[in-house]
């Protein structure tokens, strides 16, 4: 069983694991019209994920952080050489967000992919609508602050 993390603004976390922001607007790995929920390995990266993604002023909003434990066999890490060559490119390469909605379309659950932010860490790009979404034990949301420095 792996642990991931999802930091997200209060008022969302009752949809948190819906993938509805992510199909409304797309992301890095997903088009508009393809839900997804984007997770992170470690609490530190959830949070750079935000940092780097939203005006500083953002941080001292209404925080929560979620847990998400997913089956290591429902999770396929994606290999380096499977990746488009402009994965990283900003805003989201047209290449990675192909690959991405293939992928989420496939039956597998969840996908680890290396962090546009720091490649040698990982996310994970989960399929909410996969039937094993709804068997993830998921935490209850717990309060997440931002030090004050990183405003």
């Amino acid at each position: 069983m792996a642990t991931f993390y999802r930091i997200l603004q209060a008022e969302r976390a009752a949809s948190a694991m819906t993938g509805e922001g992510a199909r409304l607007f797309g992301g890095r790995w997903n088009p508009p019209g393809v839900p997804a929920v984007y997770l992170a390995e470690s609490r530190a990266l959830a949070a750079l994920e935000i940092i780097v993604n939203a005006q500083r002023e953002v941080t001292s909003l209404d925080w929560r952080i979620l847990e998400v434990e997913v089956p290591d066999d429902a999770i396929e890490t994606v290999k380096p050489d499977a990746l488009p060559d402009d994965w990283q490119a900003l805003p989201s390469s047209p290449g990675a967000r192909l690959h991405g909605g293939r992928w989420l379309r496939s039956g597998i659950l969840g996908f680890k992919l290396p962090s546009a932010v720091i490649p040698e860490e990982f996310t994970l790009l989960l399929n909410p609508q996969h039937p094993s979404a709804r068997e993830l034990r998921v935490s209850m949301p717990k309060v997440f602050r931002f030090d004050p420095r990183v405003t």
